[in-house]
């Protein structure tokens, strides 16, 4: 049909008395019609089709509060109405990209008894294996948490000391040979900062061999830790970081990827893992930060400040971004240096974060690792200090790790908390890259270890302690409990 006939026949259609009965949609569809426009009335445009909550994820648009929550609900509701496993399975990675995305929805999740519709799905669908880890990573987005491994919250904290990890890592060697089990199968919760944060994600997370983390560190010397002098002068005063800090986030990436921290909850053995970094540009003095492969549920507040949302090679980086040994690192607009300024042995944080995560659990072990000591015992025959030992004692007491072990010796029983740190011979840098000198902290380590012997072998009693069928029988009725809790509250 022509334009114009077809204009003139809309003319026709809209007469005066439309007009006026209906001004609001009968004149502007007459002045369109006349103009050759077509009807400019919203009830003449055809409807725009409702985006999908998947494209909606996939443009990144960026919602507000009420949006997010909106959405949320909308995803909720597609739980329940869809059937099929892989029909499911892409709803619940499209709520989980959300999740992780809005993280503030997830107490929205909890008021929708959410949680125990996920719970359902994960029973009903036991067999498809792709749905399982999906709901897992959502079920800990919300803050859900899963019963422990043995008969209590067994803990793993390893304190930080660059290159002075090898320490830590003779004792996690003997734990594995002499249980039989990798790392993250013993323990329910592993904490560390800086190269303790190293251990902590490549075994807890990334599941590495021993020998690969120790070949991690022979990295460190031959790789990280050279640097000529001249060089490294100019660097520190140009960057304030005396060593190659891209060499450094190279290797992290290269060895743990970019995967986001929450993700790792889809895997059935992982543990709950933590890495500990210091804000330093909150305030006055550094705060403690906590990049956590868990969300805690709402109302479950932690002290410490913390997230999962970021990529497992940051949350190293940023624990291990030690002043003057390699560049801060900046993370959404948060100024990240090294954990240990402000917690070098984070057994504490650990006990606490579990604590939250399992409120109704015993403490089965709690395991500390050191980094090795060294405390010159002599006495100095002057009678004053230099200006370099006021510098040094400042920092030794700022990193200090026996204060807290003294601490956790006195709360925790004997058969539950075990701290494990070498008195070291010689004093070991953290930036040490000497073969000899790293000899000779292997050699303290296994002397040390030797004569602790059996204290080792009652740690690996406590360890191989696994859960009765009684307790197994408990934790099924408190899942039911909890269901039946929340279906009606």
């Amino acid at each position: 049909m022509d334009p114009r006939s077809a204009a003139s026949e809309r003319l026709k259609t809209v007469s005066f008395m439309d007009c006026l009965r209906h001004p609001t949609s009968a004149i502007p569809d007459l002045l369109g019609a006349y103009l050759k426009l077509g009807p400019l009335t919203q009830a003449g445009k055809p409807k725009p089709a409702m985006m999908s909550p998947e494209a909606i994820l996939n443009k990144k648009l960026v919602l507000s509060r009420r949006q997010a929550e909106e959405m949320t609900c909308r995803l909720i509701g597609s739980l329940t109405q869809t059937s099929s496993p892989e029909a499911l399975t892409a709803c619940v990675e499209a709520l989980n990209e959300h999740l992780i995305r809005y993280p503030s929805c997830k107490a929205l999740m909890w008021q929708e008894k959410t949680a125990v519709t996920l719970l359902r799905k994960r029973r009903t669908y036991r067999d498809n294996q792709l749905l399982q880890s999906t709901l897992r990573e959502t079920l800990a987005l919300i803050g859900y948490t899963d019963p422990v491994k043995g008969r209590g919250i067994r803990v793993l904290s390893i304190d930080g000391g660059g290159t002075r990890g090898v320490v830590p890592l003779q004792v996690l060697k003997l734990l594995e040979a002499e249980t039989g089990k990798k790392i993250h199968q013993l323990f329910d919760y592993i904490c560390g900062v800086s190269t303790g944060a190293v251990l902590a994600f490549m075994l807890g997370l990334a599941h590495f061999s021993l020998e690969e983390c120790a070949e991690m560190y022979r990295r460190f010397g031959s790789e990280v830790f050279r640097q000529n002098p001249l060089v490294g002068t100019v660097k520190m005063g140009w960057s304030h970081s005396y060593y190659n800090t891209e060499t450094w986030e190279t290797i992290l990436q290269e060895k743990l990827g970019h995967r986001v921290l929450i993700k790792t909850a889809r895997e059935e053995l992982s543990p709950k893992v933590s890495a500990v970094s210091a804000v330093v540009n909150w305030g006055m003095s550094p705060k403690a930060f906590v990049f956590r492969n868990y969300n805690h549920k709402p109302g479950s507040l932690s002290r410490y400040a913390g997230g999962s949302g970021c990529q497992m090679w940051q949350a190293v980086r940023a624990s291990s971004a030690a002043p003057g040994y390699f560049q801060e690192f900046l993370l959404q607009s948060d100024i990240h240096q090294d954990g240990g300024i402000i917690l070098n042995n984070p057994c504490a944080l650990a006990v606490h974060e579990s604590r939250l995560l399992w409120p109704n659990q015993p403490f089965q072990c709690v395991l500390s690792l050191g980094t090795g000591r060294y405390d010159n015992v002599k006495r100095s025959p002057t009678t004053s200090t230099s200006l370099r030992a006021k510098i040094s004692n400042l920092i030794s007491s700022a990193t200090d790790t026996e204060g807290v072990h003294t601490l956790l010796d006195d709360l925790l029983a004997p058969d539950v908390y075990f701290r494990f740190n070498p008195m070291l011979s010689a004093l070991v840098s953290l930036d040490e890259s000497r073969p000899r000198a790293l000899d000779q902290l292997h050699r303290d380590t296994q002397n040390y270890l030797e004569r602790n012997r059996p204290k080792l072998a009652r740690l690996c009693l406590v360890l191989g302690a696994e859960r009765s069928a009684v307790s197994r029988t408990k934790d099924w009725m408190s899942e039911r409990a909890w269901e039946m809790k929340h279906r009606w509250v």
